[in-house]
């Protein structure tokens, strides 16, 4: 099993560089055109399913890629991080090394606990391992579960925090499962 991973394209909030977690909003121009630049590394791989997020910037992300030819489900389980108190704050208000330490585990009011995150993530991995063992599929998401994907890959450094790497929008990571 392969598995691709794409951040959805560029919208105005991440232009603006906020928290949008699972609010919904719609790419921007650029970001259509990022989402048309990914689908192009696609043209010539095995794609035998898109899963994407639900949210609309996902959804025409994987619109993009599909061009009608590949089959899309969604799944709630790649929705953004609930950031709760946080959504549509700018990064900079947001001590990130904290928000992201898997070890700390900091629990909030509303924003979702980044062991929530990472165990919803896991456990959507073991199902797609389980129904799709032998096909390639592409994941249309957001940083923060691409950020989880990446770690729970890799693994989780010693001192847990994940907010070291930096997904741009139409990012794409690999992993052979």
């Amino acid at each position: 099993m392969k598995l691709y991973i794409v951040r959805h394209g560029e919208t105005m909030e991440n232009a603006n560089n906020c928290l949008v977690g699972r609010l919904n909003s719609s790419l921007t121009e650029n970001g259509i055109n990022q989402a048309r630049e990914v689908a192009k590394k696609f043209v010539d791989k095995k794609i035998d399913l898109i899963v994407s997020s639900p949210l609309d910037r996902c959804k025409q992300t994987a619109s993009i890629i599909s061009n009608g030819k590949i089959d899309i489900i969604y799944s709630d389980s790649l929705l953004g991080r609930d950031h709760g108190e946080f959504t549509g704050k700018h990064r900079d208000t947001v001590n990130f090394d904290e928000y992201w330490n898997y070890n700390k585990d900091i629990k909030y009011e509303k924003a979702e606990s980044v062991k929530t995150l990472y165990n919803r993530v896991a456990k959507l991995v073991t199902e797609l391992k389980e129904k799709y063992q032998d096909k390639n599929i592409i994941i249309v998401t957001h940083s923060g579960i691409m950020r989880v994907l990446y770690y729970y890959f890799n693994g989780i450094p010693d001192n847990g925090v994940l907010s070291e790497i930096t997904i741009k929008n139409c990012d794409v990571f690999e992993y052979d499962i």
